[in-house]
């Protein structure tokens, strides 16, 4: 039985299938109590227009993600995509130390933004 990191709560898994493909550890993913506050605190008119609160977008974003994006730096962006104008995403930071993928925000992102990103999975969208 794995044990959930303080003030962690854990959201969901990156496979290992899908990691396998973008070359990375198959893992949990966890979001920080503090991070919570940051995506209620600073996206309320996003989470308002959506009617749910902050883990619950993180959650549905973990379990219905249609794409994945390198983000800035080392981390990745998990996106559900639905070919209209904004998508809802997570941004994900590896947690070496305790070898857990951690979510940095959630948010709602411009389809413009998130084309000039690199599209890391699903493999056969590339271009």
């Amino acid at each position: 039985m794995k044990t959930t990191p303080d003030n962690y709560t854990e959201v969901g898994r990156l496979t290992a299938p899908i990691a396998k493909e973008i070359h990375r550890k198959a893992a949990y993913i966890y979001i920080n109590r503090n991070y919570l506050r940051h995506i209620e605190n600073d996206h309320p008119k996003e989470l308002n227009a959506l009617g749910i609160d902050a883990i619950t977008l993180v959650r549905l974003v973990v379990n219905q993600y249609n794409r994945i994006y390198k983000g800035s730096g080392d981390s990745l962006l998990l996106v559900v995509y639905n070919g209209r104008p904004k998508a809802a995403a997570i941004e994900l930071n590896w947690a070496l130390k305790d070898e857990f993928y951690e979510v940095k925000t959630a948010t709602i992102m411009k389809k413009d933004f998130l084309e000039r990103k690199t599209l890391l999975w699903p493999l056969e969208d590339k271009k």
